[in-house]
């Protein structure tokens, strides 16, 4: 006769709770590098979308030489 589990899985994880001050200087660099980072020139968004391609068939022929499926379609 086979005994039932007494165990029900993992826990769920409880939500983080703020312990102190907001690190506000942080939180301003995130912003900057997000401006930064914020691209709205047609030639800038062009070369970002040819790096991305060119890494995601970079990353694709990878794969496949390893024997592994690809990631992008």
């Amino acid at each position: 006769m086979k005994q039932q589990s007494t165990t029900t899985g993992p826990a769920p994880v409880p939500a983080p709770v703020a312990t102190g001050p907001i690190d506000t200087e942080t939180l301003k660099l995130l912003e900057a590098w997000a401006r930064e980072d914020a691209t709205n020139g047609p030639e800038k968004l062009r070369t970002a979308q040819k790096e991305l391609d060119e890494f995601k068939q970079a990353m694709n022929e990878n794969r496949a030489a390893c024997g592994e499926r690809t990631l992008y379609p």
